[in-house]
């Protein structure tokens, strides 16, 4: 038996299969854009995505395994930071802080005002028994100053400040600082191939940091559009495809196959 070759439907149907993760790649780029204007990082959804292999039961093991940081307080309290929560170590079990969630916890600090962790969907104080998030945003370190303050660093926002966990403040002493140094933050930074093929994929060196939605969500509508509007005219040709060999078949007075 001869298998017949059809360039034109293994493309079609190739075409169709990868519809789908086209689809997905095109939305998520967008969301991705906007993450801080949704609040995504802030949002919680750990018990519907377990059903995915990236979050399934093996891979959260893996991830809480990923110690991050880990404190021991005054009053002898052990905490761990992990990427998939924060835990508290009493009796030997590890017992996970549920306010939380499964936030990548990067630090620990102890605090005048009490215990404080440093994540990727903001900052959170534990006073008491509750843990109540302070201050929003992805932040990445944290110490207390010999002035008692509490100092963070956020992405897109730099280090901020606070005295009583409430009232942030941004310290201006520290970009200060840095623009006195030899080669700092303030002098222009050198470009590289890499940096350029990046900012091109993003487009960033078009439109700046600042606007680069503009060109994710332009590319992300088009990528959309292309895999809606192409299975849209894979099925439209399939019936149109079928409706011709059910007339073919009636007019040779042969059953149709549909």
């Amino acid at each position: 038996m001869k298998l017949k070759y059809d360039n034109r439907s293994w493309h079609a149907w190739i075409s169709v299969v990868l519809a789908l993760p086209i689809l997905i790649v095109a939305v998520t780029a967008i969301f991705i854009a906007h993450t801080n204007a949704l609040g995504l990082k802030e949002t919680e959804i750990t018990p519907y995505v377990g059903w995915l292999p990236g979050y399934g039961e093996e891979a959260m093991k893996m991830q809480r395994m990923d110690v991050q940081t880990a404190l021991t307080t005054r009053d002898g309290s052990q905490w761990i930071g992990t990427k998939a929560g924060l835990y508290r170590v009493s009796g030997g079990q590890a017992q996970q802080v549920e306010a939380l969630g499964g936030a990548h916890v990067r630090d620990l600090v102890e605090t005048p005002v009490g215990l404080v962790a440093v994540a990727r969907n903001g900052v959170w104080l534990r006073q008491g028994q509750s843990w109540e998030k302070i201050l929003k945003g992805d932040a990445w370190s944290g110490n207390v100053g010999p002035d008692g303050r509490l100092a963070v660093t956020v992405k897109d926002r730099g280090v901020l400040v606070t005295a009583d966990g409430r009232n942030w403040q941004t310290d201006t002493g520290v970009n200060q600082m840095l623009a006195t140094l030899p080669g700092s933050v303030a002098q222009p930074k050198p470009v590289t191939l890499g940096n350029l093929v990046l900012d091109l994929h993003t487009g960033k060196a078009f439109f700046g940091k600042e606007w680069e939605w503009i060109w994710i969500d332009l590319i992300g509508v088009v990528m959309a559009f292309l895999g809606v509007t192409g299975v849209v005219m894979w099925w439209r040709g399939e019936r149109r495809k079928r409706e011709l060999e059910a007339r073919l078949a009636a007019a040779e007075g042969q059953p149709a196959t549909l």
